[in-house]
């Protein structure tokens, strides 16, 4: 087993403005691993150059067979290093087996939720162009800011008839947190994601007690051990792979959600089609999908998952199914 990675940069066809800033490139980095003759691919925002150094020492000797010993090497790496890797074991494993992933992990045929679009702040006329653009959209996903009380929520629904979802991304105090979820109840909202600081879960507790719309984690949402805390909490979870540490442990957090009574969503960065089609793969066990990273970026490294208008359309090849753009068009 080889492991080179390389930093890429990709360039977003418009700049994406939360409470966290204005995004307008995407930095990822990309992970290649090799074993007899096949080629995996992973990606993380966020994992450490060095770290992935010490991976591939560590993993030198391992096969994609032997998957989760692999990955028990890899105990003192950030989860975005360790998704990584995570993502190309798995990609490496399906292409060994000649199986898609998702056919791989017993999840074939399972029926797939439509992903929802998230539109940043911007002015309520941007707001309205946009909602023109996306009205054959099944979901669109508002980001909220503390400035925002939830208006923002009734100019969409003026011009726009389908579901909608909102982020607070940690922007009220508790009190404000449930006035703006009985203004988005009354604009047809189907929930509210973080709408407290993360790190405060009784503040969680009280809104999702109280809130007239279901309530999801997302920053307080990062590993398997936050399923266990936040059951009572909340309605349901986010689970991203940049955040728990690949596909391992999102499948275990999705199974465990489920026991613990809690629905799940799937969701992602800003980011590339190998990190989206990667974590689609698992969209058949979830009851919500978040998966829109790669849909307005320039010049996207990789191809995938197909998304239309909300309709995710997996890959049917081997592995993830993530194919270098650079393989398709024949460059070095």
């Amino acid at each position: 087993m080889r492991l080179a990675h390389r930093e890429v940069v990709i360039a977003l066809m418009e700049p994406f403005v939360s409470n966290t800033g204005v995004t307008t490139e995407v930095r990822q980095s990309i992970v290649e691993m090799t074993w007899e003759g096949l080629l995996g691919h992973g990606t993380a925002r966020g994992a450490d150059p060095a770290e992935l150094d010490t991976c591939a020492r560590l993993l030198a000797g391992t096969s994609p067979y032997g998957l989760h010993g692999a990955l028990d090497r890899l105990t003192r790496v950030s989860p975005a290093t360790r998704s990584a890797v995570d993502m190309a074991l798995h990609d490496l494993l399906g292409k060994a087996a000649g199986q898609p992933l998702h056919r791989l992990l017993g999840l074939d045929g399972l029926p797939v939720e439509p992903t929802a679009l998230s539109i940043g702040a911007c002015s309520d006329d941007e707001l309205v162009k946009q909602a023109g653009q996306l009205a054959d959209w099944p979901i669109l996903k508002l980001k909220l800011t503390p400035e925002d009380d939830g208006s923002r929520a009734g100019v969409l629904r003026s011009v726009y008839d389908g579901r909608i979802r909102v982020d607070g991304n940690g922007s009220w105090t508790p009190d404000q947190a449930l006035r703006v979820a009985e203004k988005l109840h009354r604009h047809g909202v189907e929930l509210l994601e973080q709408p407290v600081a993360p790190g405060t879960l009784d503040d969680l507790r009280y809104v999702h007690e109280r809130s007239p719309i279901p309530v999801f984690a997302d920053e307080d949402c990062i590993g398997r051990e936050d399923v266990l805390r936040l059951r009572g909490r909340v309605s349901g979870i986010n689970i991203k792979l940049v955040k728990c540490g690949g596909l391992t442990h999102a499948h275990e957090m999705l199974t465990l959600a489920r026991a613990c009574g809690l629905k799940t969503m799937l969701g992602c960065k800003v980011e590339s089609a190998l990190g989206t089609t990667a974590m689609a793969q698992l969209a058949g066990l979830a009851d919500h999908l978040d998966l829109d990273g790669p849909v307005g970026l320039l010049d996207d490294p990789f191809t995938g998952v197909r998304i239309d208008r909300g309709v995710l359309a997996l890959p049917v090849a081997p592995g993830i199914g993530a194919t270098p753009v650079h393989e398709i068009h024949g460059k070095d």
